[in-house]
Order: structure tokens, then C-alpha cells, then sequence
């Protein structure tokens, strides 16, 4: 079953960088403020990142890059209101003095209808989100490399 599972989610990698082609000559949009399809992207990060943080969290988005079947998002969290996330409370105690921060960076792509998490990273200090190019066929240029 295991293995069955994972040959899925192989084809599914290997059918999205297939597709992924198509939204090399399609421009990227951002969602506007408040839609459903912006709630939709960033409720499909936000378990990950409230469990990495301990507790609840709403998102600055200060990158959110959007093409028929992916999205890139660079967001800031915080505590909701507005407050401060203390690092060393968080699941990055006794590592936030060699992150860069807890800048969220997130992929997902949308099948199925509707978005998945592929995959996340808080506070990079390089541009670790480069690898996700070749590792999932994701454009370049939506991941701002180009």
C-alpha cells in the first residue's frame, strides 16, 4: 500500500511538471485581498506553519504568485492581531539564532480541486526554495528565479 501511494504521488510530480510547461507562457496574478482563492491558498499553509509556531497564526503576505496550477507565496506570520511570534516559543527554540527569521516561504498546487501543500520551509538563510525547480517541476519564474 505504501508503495502504491507512492507511485501516485510520483506520477502526480511527474503529470504536474508536464503542465507545468503551459504556465511558463502565462503570466502570474495575485489574488486580490479578502477572495476566496487567496483564504484558500494560504488556509492550505497555515496547519503547517500553526504546528512549526505552537499555536494560531494569520499571515503578511508579501509574495503570492499564482498560475492555474501553482502557487508561491513568501507571507510573514504573526499572532492574530497582530502580535509578535517569540521564535525560542516556537518549534525553532535553540535554532532561531541560525534562521533567518520565520519568513514562510510555501508551495502548492491545485488538483482535484482544490490547493495542496507541496511543500514549506521557514526562515531560510539561503534560497532554499530553488531546489523546488527540478524537485517539482515548478516554473522558475514563479518562484522569482528567473
Amino acid at each position: 500500500m505504501i508503495k502504491a501511494r507512492a507511485n501516485r504521488l510520483v506520477l502526480s510530480f511527474a503529470l504536474m511538471a508536464a503542465w507545468s510547461g503551459a504556465a511558463l507562457g502565462q503570466a502570474f496574478r495575485e489574488p486580490e485581498k479578502g477572495s476566496a482563492e487567496r483564504s484558500a491558498i494560504l488556509d492550505t499553509l497555515r496547519p503547517a506553519v500553526e504546528a512549526e509556531m505552537r499555536g494560531p497564526v494569520e499571515f503578511v503576505v508579501t509574495t503570492m504568485r499564482v498560475s492555474p496550477n501553482w502557487a508561491f507565496v513568501q507571507v510573514e506570520p504573526q499572532r492574530p492581531g497582530g502580535g509578535a511570534i517569540d521564535p525560542e516559543k516556537t518549534g525553532f527554540a535553540g535554532e532561531s539564532d541560525m534562521m533567518d527569521g520565520l519568513t514562510v516561504y510555501g508551495l502548492a498546487t491545485f488538483q482535484f480541486g482544490r490547493w495542496n501543500l507541496i511543500d514549506h520551509m521557514v526562515g531560510p538563510t539561503d534560497v532554499g526554495y530553488a531546489a523546488w525547480q527540478q524537485r517539482y517541476g515548478v516554473p522558475p519564474a514563479m518562484l522569482g528565479l528567473e
